[in-house]
Formats: structure tokens, sequence, C-alpha cells
């Protein structure tokens, strides 16, 4: 079936959602996050820059998350594939490790000089798993405090065991708890962003009962670093592991993760999405009484000892701070806010736009965001754009490509606004309108 399929994009994803539940092994690549009944292209056979090419060899120009956040250089970058064939030729699997593991970890240590030790995974969701079991080990206590999005795992996901009568009570909507153990229940407290009162009141009279208090240190916004330093003193005093999820806000601003620019250091950092430019790979770094834990409790994997991911570690890092590339992408994410916020006046529309610069995401103030967003990216594909409601900004997303982005703006923004006036939003849409993405427990 498939060899009559793979050149026609809307049957084979419709092929592939009745063998591949969900289609994507990706929440964040479904079709239906995009646009539902096979409107969105799915597959690719290659990818260079930002553009992307489809099974049916149309090119798009990627202005979305450019591989959900994992390719801040760009699709196939030159030199960060030039160490990748070098390791397929060399064998990136064998009985012995690569002594990659130690440079990189020499380099990670030298970038964070707050740590002092350096453990490998290949994905932010193994990470974090590993971060928690570390926290735990070394404090021998159980829940955790956290705020914001941290992956897929029992762990985490446990938050949403809220009620004892139903799995159905979310705190974050639209991830479903089933198979998470009903025993996990209350082992994970979220808090609340950059909010000194809930500090006071939940976190300060929580703590003593945590092994770990996590958060991102920014993702929509940046926190106070007076908020940081009192989350960290908080876990001092009650003997807790303090852990930032750097997954998807390091190597955005600078050659390190964003915690160094605010100047507050954690216990425990995580490292995964873009460390290796669209290799798999994860990094957690910590201080050495902690991370020794790793000794004791059973973490080990065949394929966390694989050389392709810190070689392409290494090579990105390397390459990243030569360009100085979080002064790039820093302008080149406000360009593209600066789109937005002009193209929505131009339309005489309001909008609310969101996040760091590299980083960035918006909303059209109309009656059904659901529809506005849904057209957007339709109108946006028909370009042969592939667009959402946030664009990561990348090295690769030249001044030539951003014009063709704010052209394309102002025009679907004021299509927007004269079907949004006369009512005719909804009726202008090719298909169903897209599946919402879950909320993030961050404020």
């Amino acid at each position: 079936m498939y060899k009559n399929l793979k050149t026609n994009p809307k049957k084979l994803q419709i092929y592939a959602s009745k063998i591949i539940p969900g289609t994507s092994q990706l929440f964040g690549k479904k079709p239906e996050l995009y646009l539902p009944g096979g409107r969105w292209p799915t597959y690719y056979t290659k990818a260079k820059g930002v553009s992307v090419w489809g099974i049916d060899k149309k090119r798009y120009i990627d202005f979305t998350m450019v591989g959900i956040g994992t390719s801040v250089l760009g699709y196939s970058d030159p030199d960060i594939n030039k160490i990748a064939i070098k390791t397929v030729k060399s064998s990136p699997m064998n009985t012995l490790n690569p002594p990659e593991d130690v440079e990189l970890a020499e380099m990670l240590i030298k970038l964070h000089p707050w740590a002092e030790s350096v453990r490998y995974c290949r994905t932010g969701g193994e990470s974090m798993s590993i971060a928690i079991r570390l926290a735990r080990a070394h404090t021998n206590k159980d829940k955790v405090l956290f705020c914001g999005y941290h992956g897929w795992h029992d762990w985490y996901l446990s938050a949403n065991l809220k009620s004892k009568l139903s799995l159905n009570s979310h705190l974050l909507p639209g991830l479903e708890p089933l198979g998470v153990p009903k025993g996990l229940r209350n082992s994970v407290l979220p808090f609340k962003f950059n909010d000194f009162d809930d500090l006071k009141k939940n976190v300060k009279k929580k703590a003593k009962y945590c092994a770990a208090i996590v958060i991102e240190p920014c993702r929509e916004k940046l926190p106070s670093k007076k908020y940081l330093k009192e989350l960290k003193k908080i876990a001092k005093q009650n003997n807790c592991v303090l852990i930032f999820d750097e997954i998807t806000s390091a190597w955005r601003t600078s050659t390190s993760g964003i915690h160094m620019d605010i100047g507050v250091y954690p216990d425990i950092a995580v490292f995964g999405k873009t460390i290796a430019n669209g290799f798999a790979m994860g990094a957690i770094i910590g201080k050495k009484k902690i991370m020794q834990n790793a000794t004791k409790t059973f973490i080990s994997s065949a394929f966390w000892t694989e050389k392709m991911g810190p070689s392409c570690a290494l090579a990105f890092i390397k390459k990243h701070k030569k360009l100085n590339l979080g002064k790039i992408l820093i302008k080149k994410g406000k360009k593209i806010k600066n789109i937005w916020h002009r193209a929505a006046k131009n339309a005489g529309l309001g909008i609310t736009i969101q996040g760091i610069d590299p980083l960035a995401s918006f909303k059209l103030h109309i009656k059904d965001w659901r529809t506005g967003i849904t057209y957007f990216i339709q109108e946006m594909l028909k370009k042969k754009i592939l667009a959402s409601d946030r664009c990561y900004a990348n090295y690769m997303h030249s001044n030539n490509l951003i014009k063709k982005y704010e052209q394309a703006c102002f025009e679907i923004f004021t299509k927007i606004a004269k079907l949004e006036e006369s009512n005719k939003l909804s009726k202008n849409l090719d298909g169903p309108p897209k599946q919402m993405d879950f909320k993030r427990l961050t404020n």
C-alpha cells in the first residue's frame, strides 16, 4: 500500500492514521494541530536551510518552529552534516564509548562553571526523567514541585491525576493521564510562574516534602531575577534539588542556558532539542554530589552511548559560539514580532504577542481564534509557507524570506479582518478547524 501512496500526501496521511496511532510519534507534529483532513503536507523528502520538500516534491518555507525547535542553524547545516557523515563512516555505535563524551562534558562545564558533572541521553523527555530520578535519589524524597512543560513521562503526567473518581480532570488540557499509575496522584505539585504570592502560600509550605523544584526559566517570558533567587533560597532551605528545564530555552539568546544570562544557577540544568541541531541528543549537568547518584541508581541505555549525538553537539556549540548566534536569533525574532504588530495594526486588529524574541507567538483579537489561526495556516500554505501562531527565529531566515513572510502576513491579516467583520471567516475554511495545543501549566 505504501508504495502506491508515497507521493500522495493526503492519502498517505489517511493511511498512516490507520496503522500508526496518532499518525505522528510527536504531539507537536500531529497534522491536526495545523490543518486537519489531509490538508497539511505532513511528510517530507528532504530539507535544507528553512526549505522543506514534501513527498509531492512541493517546496515550502518553514516559518513555524523549524523542526519543533531543534534546528536553529537550519536544516542540514553543512558543518554539522560534515561531522555526521564522518561519524557514520567511523561507526556511530560499537562496544566502546566515544571520546566525544568527555570533550562535550568538558565544554558544557566550561560554559556553565557552576556545574561539575554531566550525563547524556538522547531526548529532552529522557533528560527530565533522569534529572527527577537523581533528585529523588539524592534527597530520599518523592514529591516534586513543578512549573511549566516537562515532557510525557509518568512522573510529569501524573499531575493530571487530580480527581479520585476520574482521570478526566486535567491540569493540562489535552494530556490524558491514561496508563499513568493512580498511585502517583499528588506526587507532583504545580506552582505558578513568576508569582511571589504563590511562592509564599504554596511553594514554601510544600518544599520540605519535595525532592525537587522544577521550572522552565523561560518560555513565554523571563521571570524576575529576584523570583529565581527566592526559588533557589527555598530549595536550599528545604533540601530540594533546583532543576532548570532548558530544553526549549537554551541556545536561543547565547551560547549557554538562558539561566546564565539571568545570573541564577540551579543544582541541575537539562538540555535537549537544538543542542545538536537536529540530531538526537540530551544532556543533564549539575552539582557533583547530586550527579554522582547516577552511579548508585540504575540509569542506563544502549543508545545513550552512540557517537552521533555528542559529535554533532560539539560541532553545533563551536559554530554557535563562533557566530555569536544568540544575537542573530534575537535580531531576527524582533523582526518577526514587528511584522505581526504592524500587520495587525494595518488590518485594524488587536494582537497579543508573547515570548522572548527567538521564541515568539501571537494571537489576534477576534471572536473565534481557533477559526482565525486555521485560516492563517491555510492561506500561508497556499503561498508555500509553513506557518502557525508561533515562529522560532532561525539563522537561515534570510532578509528576503522574512520579507516574503511579511508580505503574506499583511495580506492574510487584512483578509481575516474583512471576513471577521462580515462573519464569513468560518465559511472560508477549506476544511475543519485545527486542533488546539494543550495548555502549559505556567500561570
